[in-house]
């Protein structure tokens, strides 16, 4: 996975409820593709909270007066979703994994 031409932005929430911590990464992300002048997003789904997801996402752009085309997709759907997933492990696990994973990490943003 280092070898690969990859950059990855780690956003990290702490001490919130889950559906809190993925409120406020969903707008971290989304803000962050807004100002990149990113042209689409792929995000993957928890069929559990898909609903939800379509509500906060659109809120966000409605806030934001923008529009982004996204998509929210399964995890076998989408082949570099498995990168956001192991970085995301390694990040959680620490040790040798994060040092494994950090070539390719650009930044890690802690959102409160």
């Amino acid at each position: 996975m280092s070898r690969l031409d990859l950059s990855v932005t780690v956003f990290v929430c702490q001490g919130l409820s889950e559906k809190e911590a993925r409120t406020l990464c969903l707008k971290a992300l989304i803000g962050m593709a807004v100002d990149s002048e990113i042209f689409s997003l792929v995000i993957e789904r928890d069929e559990s909270i898909v609903q939800a997801d379509r509500r906060v996402i659109a809120g966000i752009l409605l806030a934001q007066q923008t529009s982004l085309p996204y998509s929210l997709v399964g995890p076998h759907e989408h082949p570099l979703l498995w990168v956001s997933d192991a970085v995301a492990w390694s990040f959680n696990s620490g040790g040798d994994w994060l040092r494994r994973s950090n070539p390719i990490v650009d930044e890690v943003i802690y959102l409160t």
